[in-house]
């Protein structure tokens, strides 16, 4: 007695259009990427019910079966059709196209780096420090400035051309050459804070109350006037 043939159940390749209704033929095909539900109908009644059958179509004869197809957008679809495909085999989409989830495997953890520290007593010293202030203010008070930045903020600067115009409008003599020296009050106060001849203090003022008076020329010697 003769075995019974071995059944082969049909792959998600092979399903024939018979064992799906037409609403889940459209739903299959709504999965080729630039096919909406209306095309999807719209191929499903011309016959092109599967995935294989649209990625095997001639791209002028499936333009004239779908209206509202042209050419090039025919040819697009039979192209995303056989990608899909692809997906299917290679076992990475499911016959509805939804993407099967895969677990991530979990990278392994770096092993862990190991310093070698000084004796307590040595950080102990490193960190002990005289003085509150940091690198840059340190900088700032060796060169004469005890607070604040090196150099002449934009108020400061406006501070002092227009005290200085004030001063020659009052009858204060001109610190550059008169000759050279522009027309009016500003430019000429301008002009000789740019000079560096301006006998003057910025006092800048801290939050407690305490201010410090620095000479203009310190300032200058680190602002840009261009």
């Amino acid at each position: 007695m003769s075995e019974d043939p071995e059944i082969k159940q049909p792959t998600e390749e092979e399903e024939t259009p018979d064992t799906l209704t037409p609403a889940e033929l459209v739903n299959i095909l709504t999965n080729i990427q630039g096919v909406g539900p209306k095309n999807a109908e719209k191929l499903v009644e011309q016959g092109y019910d599967s995935i294989s059958k649209v990625a095997e179509a001639d791209p002028e004869e499936l333009a004239t079966a779908i209206s509202g197809f042209s050419v090039s957008k025919a040819e697009g679809i039979i192209e995303k059709a056989n990608a899909l495909l692809e997906l299917i085999k290679s076992g990475v989409v499911d016959v509805t196209g939804k993407v099967k989830k895969t677990k991530r495997k979990k990278a392994p953890e770096p092993d862990p780096v190991v310093h070698e520290l000084p004796p307590g007593e040595d950080i102990k010293a490193v960190m002990e420090r005289d003085s509150l202030l940091t690198g840059r203010e340190q900088e700032n008070v060796e060169i004469g400035i005890p607070t604040g930045q090196k150099w002449l903020s934009k108020f400061e600067k406006a501070r002092i051309i227009g005290a200085r115009a004030l001063q020659i409008s009052m009858g204060a003599p001109i610190l550059v050459n008169a000759s050279k020296a522009p027309s009016g009050l500003f430019e000429i106060a301008e002009m000789e804070l740019r000079s560096g001849v301006l006998p003057m203090t910025i006092r800048r003022t801290l939050p407690t109350g305490k201010y410090y008076d620095i000479p203009l020329s310190v300032l200058l010697k680190h602002t840009r006037l261009d």
